[in-house]
Order: structure tokens, then C-alpha cells, then sequence
């Protein structure tokens, strides 16, 4: 046994040596592009969640081919390993090929950053505030409090409407005055109300104007401008600042009416 121990060093001595290099070489290897992937994505302000994820992924495929390099020195084949993987692999993807679509549209999510945590988006009709960004969902808080969970795969083949994109918006205001009311009064006393308040950015440049003759009304557009965390509290304040100064200027806020024409029919004597 002794004999036979020592011949099988003499013989595989180098091949295990060698593999042995391989494996401590490939392992710096691995943690060296490891370290630069995280430089790079640190640098490019990548989020966390990728930075890891994506290290972790590439130190372990390096790994992975540093272990099937150093067996194959030692004279094992890896052919048989590399089909067992394969065909696992295959049952593995078509048995969770929805959440791998799910993690894959996570991935991008995190990469490209549509949104990021905090913001308040619109994505298929769910409206509200990102919680987290998830592996395999995204996590939504309404404005009602409720949590919402969406598949990563339906974000991104949905519509995303990001309100905190910028750091400015407009606020698509449309009035509704009568047919009866003088349209310029009505236009400068929204301007008034638009200038009364500081919230307002473009109150030099702002569009208002007749947007369109409706059925019911002569229907006033204005865009004014306003930073992105006063949207709502400027929406609220300025639909009741418009009220209360049509109210008193006589300015008709009209609703839908329909006026119907009653002919009495004229009964013939027999």
C-alpha cells in the first residue's frame, strides 16, 4: 500500500501540484474581479442590492470554472460533470422560468432604475410610494396605506409613470366656467390666485388660456409650475383658493345639464 502510495504521488505529484496553483490562482483571480466589478459599480452609483448580487454572481462563475479546471488537471473527466449540470440547470429554469423572469426584470430594475425607493409612481393603474425593490417583486404602498406587490416580469413590460423623476412638475389644472361668464375676468382671476402664491415657479411664463368649447362649459386650462413636494398640498390649496374667488366674483363653476322640449300632441274629434 505504502508502494503503491508513493508511485501514485511520483506519477500525479505534478498534476496535483498544478491543480493545486490553479486553484489558488483562480481563486485571486475571482476575488480580484470581484473587487473591480464592485469599484465599478460603486462608481457608477449602482444600488446596493445590485453591487452585491452581481459580485457575488461573477466571483462564483470563476469559481466554478476554476474547480472544473483544476479536477480536469487531476486527470477526471468534467465532461460528465458539465452534462449533469446542464440538464440540471434546464430542470431548474423550466420549472421556476416565471420567477426567473421575475428575477431577471428585478435585475434590470435595479441596473436602469426607473425608480428607486421613496418615489411615487403609477405602475398599471396601482398608484403610489416604492416601499422596496425585491428579487422578485416590487413592493407599493397606496395612498390608503395598503401594500402592493407586483411582479418584477409586469413592470417592466407596464407603463411606469415616475411623479418623482424630476424635481419639478406641472400641475394640469382645467376650470369650467359658463357660457354666460366673461372668459378674460376668469382668466385674471386665476392669474391672481397663481400669483398670490409663492409655491408657484412660472407665474411669468405660465400657459392659461381656452383650452376647448365643451358641451356645458367654456373649459380653461393653466400649467403652473412647482417643485416636486408641492404638488398635492398646491393642488388642494389653489382648487379652493378658485372656488371661493369664483364665488365671489360671480363666475358660474356650471354642471351638465339637459334641457328636454315637451310638445303636447293635439287630440283630433271623432
Amino acid at each position: 500500500m505504502l508502494d503503491r502510495i508513493t508511485n501514485l504521488l511520483i506519477d500525479r505529484g505534478p498534476d496535483i501540484l498544478f491543480a493545486i496553483v490553479i486553484f489558488i490562482i483562480g481563486r485571486y483571480i475571482a476575488k480580484l474581479l470581484k473587487n473591480i466589478a464592485v469599484r465599478m459599480m460603486t462608481h457608477a452609483n449602482y444600488d446596493h442590492t445590485v453591487i452585491t448580487f452581481v459580485s457575488q454572481i461573477i466571483y462564483y462563475a470563476v469559481m466554478a470554472l476554476v474547480v472544473l479546471s483544476a479536477v480536469n488537471k487531476l486527470g477526471v473527466p468534467t465532461t460528465s460533470f458539465i452534462a449533469v449540470f446542464g440538464a440540471f440547470g434546464l430542470a431548474v429554469g423550466l420549472a421556476l422560468q416565471n420567477n426567473l423572469s421575475n428575477f431577471a426584470s428585478g435585475l434590470l430594475i435595479l441596473i436602469f432604475k426607473p425608480f428607486k425607493a421613496g418615489d411615487w409612481v403609477n405602475i398599471g393603474g396601482v398608484e403610489g410610494s416604492i416601499k422596496a425593490i425585491q428579487v422578485l417583486n416590487t413592493a407599493i404602498i397606496t395612498k390608503d396605506n395598503k401594500t402592493v406587490f407586483i411582479p418584477n416580469s409586469l413592470i417592466t413590460s407596464s407603463q411606469v409613470t415616475n411623479s418623482s423623476y424630476l424635481d419639478e412638475r406641472f400641475i394640469p389644472f382645467l376650470f369650467d366656467i359658463s357660457y354666460n361668464n366673461d372668459h378674460h375676468k376668469a382668466i385674471a382671476v386665476l392669474k391672481d390666485i397663481f400669483a398670490k402664491d409663492p409655491r408657484i415657479l412660472n407665474n411669468d411664463t405660465m400657459e392659461i388660456g381656452i383650452k376647448e368649447f365643451a358641451d356645458n362649459s367654456v373649459r380653461i386650462a393653466a400649467y403652473p409650475k412647482v417643485r416636486r413636494q408641492d404638488v398635492i398640498p398646491t393642488t388642494y390649496d389653489i382648487m379652493s383658493a378658485v372656488k371661493d374667488a369664483f364665488d365671489a366674483n360671480g363666475i358660474e363653476i356650471p354642471y351638465p345639464q339637459r334641457v328636454v322640449y315637451v310638445q303636447k300632441a293635439e287630440q283630433k274629434d271623432n
